[in-house]
């Protein structure tokens, strides 16, 4: 599923998310507390966790760098967290992978 600057945040949920999760990313657009990005951004880590940032950039044809910023404010704010380190298989270099609460919470 690729997202642009112009695709709706608020419908790019998985079905198989939780009610909760639907209705806090819901919240989160209404009430203007994240911008546009940072909810495409948070949108690509619902729908694919475990990548990190590079590879959600590559699997969803974003320029490379065009998220990270969106995902480290996301991680200041305690939206998304860091999960385990590893090979990035589209830099090749070490990166942590991205998860939100909810989907660390699951594993």
């Amino acid at each position: 599923m690729q997202l642009s600057l112009f695709t709706n945040p608020k419908t790019q949920s998985r079905r198989g998310d939780p009610d909760t999760s639907h209705d806090a990313v819901a919240d989160l657009y209404t009430t203007g507390t994240l911008g546009r990005m940072e909810l495409v951004a948070l949108n690509l880590i619902l729908a694919s966790p475990g990548l990190t940032a590079a590879e959600l950039e590559a699997e969803h044809g974003f320029i490379r760098g065009q998220l990270q910023k969106r995902i480290s404010s996301l991680i200041q704010q305690g939206r998304v967290f860091r999960g385990e380190k590893r090979k990035c298989s589209f830099s090749g270099r070490s990166a942590y992978t991205l998860f939100t609460r909810s989907q660390l919470k699951g594993n």
